[in-house]
């Protein structure tokens, strides 16, 4: 989904730095290309980039938790291993003193009360935007497929796509995007 709306971004003459983990999908020639691997890498690369950016479109499917120690190496089979869990940063939050100069668009991925849900963590993270995917048996936001979103503002409005690829939901999203940043400038 973030290499869809880099690529609309770009369509539309935006300047765009795109943060990516590991993936199979070749990125778009965006304005700035950055590789990360872990949580705090996207973290770290967003602060220092957010310094310069008018918005953010968190897309990242960013673990809520992390093992405690990770190894290098093979971990031999053993009776009894234990991981240990330890919560990620909130990323969002870790970047909300930049909320009052850009905008904001995070995702939710839920399953269940996809709306309602989604509309919380809109609240709770002070965002502009959120784009709400629901996850279930028939459903998987990941990967090539056709998708029914509902993307929700600020005020509770919803709009719904569905049966859509990813290209048209960027489409939309950038859509929405400048709107608001056009109200907000104006």
């Amino acid at each position: 989904m973030g290499c869809r709306i880099a690529e609309e971004a770009l369509k539309r003459k935006h300047k765009v730095v795109l943060v990516s983990g590991p993936t199979d999908i070749a990125p778009p020639k965006a304005d700035k290309n950055i590789s990360i691997q872990t949580a705090d890498d996207l973290l770290k690369e967003l602060k220092r980039e957010m310094r310069h950016a008018d918005c953010l479109v968190m897309c990242a499917a960013v673990g809520d938790f992390r093992v405690r120690r990770s190894s290098a190496k093979k971990i031999k089979r053993k009776k009894g291993l234990r991981l240990e869990l330890i919560p990620n940063k909130d990323i969002l939050r870790e970047l909300s003193k930049f909320h009052k100069h850009n905008l904001f668009v995070g995702f939710s991925l839920e399953t269940e009360n996809l709306v309602r849900n989604s509309y919380l963590k809109l609240k709770n993270k002070n965002l502009d935007l959120i784009v709400a995917n629901s996850f279930t048996k028939y459903h998987n936001p990941f990967g090539d497929n056709k998708l029914n979103i509902d993307i929700i503002d600020k005020n509770g409005d919803v709009t719904k796509i569905r049966k859509k690829n990813k290209a048209f939901i960027a489409h939309v999203l950038l859509d929405k995007i400048e709107e608001l940043w056009y109200l907000k400038n104006k």
